[in-house]
């Protein structure tokens, strides 16, 4: 059984178009003008309504690690899927601070393990030429150049 998305407003390479989208197994198999559905297929009708790629949340609070009683990256990955995104960037402004790459490593592990449909980044705060200067909790902490994260 298939998905068809009819009559969309559809934001493409090309900019927005009014076309029909087939989607099979959870992902998108024909984008055309005018899909001719089968007697199994589901149809929306989508008239007047935008289908649009995943979103990228670039300034997202996880809390984890240190504050999990706030939000957690399980918790925060599926509100960012519920509302269409597909990917979060972790701010680093968690205790300890996401400033060395085990920290980082642990954040994306985590989005690895939990139960989500978006992804979970974690990046190092810095400025040009990779030099990450970053403060937390009033100290500087050491200066990492060309430091990949």
């Amino acid at each position: 059984m298939s998905v068809v998305i009819s009559g969309a407003i559809v934001l493409t390479d090309s900019g927005e178009q009014r076309i029909d989208v087939r989607i099979d197994d959870g992902v998108i198999s024909e984008m055309s003008a005018s899909i001719t559905p089968s007697h199994e297929d589901v149809v929306l009708n989508a008239q007047g309504c935008h289908v649009l790629p995943g979103f990228v949340d670039l300034h997202t609070h996880l809390r984890e690690p240190g504050k999990e009683d706030s939000e957690t990256i399980e918790t925060g990955s599926r509100a960012g899927a519920k509302g269409g995104y597909t990917a979060l960037v972790a701010m680093p402004n968690t205790t300890p601070a996401q400033d060395s790459i085990p920290i980082i490593e642990f954040v994306r592990a985590q989005g690895r393990r939990s139960d989500r449909d978006a992804d979970v980044l974690s990046r190092a705060y810095g400025g040009a030429g990779g030099q990450v200067l970053r403060y937390h909790s009033g100290r500087r902490l050491a200066r990492q150049r060309n430091a990949r994260f």
